[in-house]
């Protein structure tokens, strides 16, 4: 699978801050990755997406993959001085971030989304000092069938 790591910000991340969170990522998944960014005319928001090719999430390990990523995101969040809110998906996240466009609050549907925010009417599945994760495995399923 391509596990997409799409950064959301309203200010554009530096090359320097793009690598950093690469970095961070790469220490958890070591794998083939691919950067591309995206700001349209219409857009509140710049999109960062880092790709991770041949990542195997596994139905007896997908908790725990999905906590190693949140992990991930809360390093680069500490490290990176933008705020960042980070929607995770397998293949593809362009419904997720089109959807985030309208309402960076509407996010009941992404498969994992990490912000520093709280949002209304959502129990995080996740929660710290550094961040709140929600998870929703009904529309995205990082690979892993039941």
């Amino acid at each position: 699978m391509r596990l997409v790591t799409t950064m959301m910000t309203v200010e554009e991340l530096s090359d320097s801050d793009i690598s950093k969170a690469t970095g961070i990522l790469l220490n958890q998944f070591e794998k083939k990755y691919e950067i591309n960014k995206y700001y349209y005319d219409d857009s509140k928001y710049h999109e960062v997406d880092i790709d991770l090719f041949d990542v195997v999430f596994s139905k007896e390990r997908l908790y725990d993959d999905i906590d190693k990523l949140i992990s991930a995101y809360e390093d680069i969040i500490e490290t990176v001085s933008y705020q960042i809110d980070f929607i995770a998906g397998n293949d593809d996240t362009h419904s997720a971030v089109l959807k985030y466009e309208q309402n960076n609050e509407d996010i009941k549907d992404f498969g994992l989304f990490v912000t520093r925010r709280t949002i209304p009417n959502l129990q995080p599945y996740y929660s710290s000092q550094i961040c709140n994760a929600y998870v929703n495995l009904t529309h995205v399923s990082f690979g892993v069938y039941y």
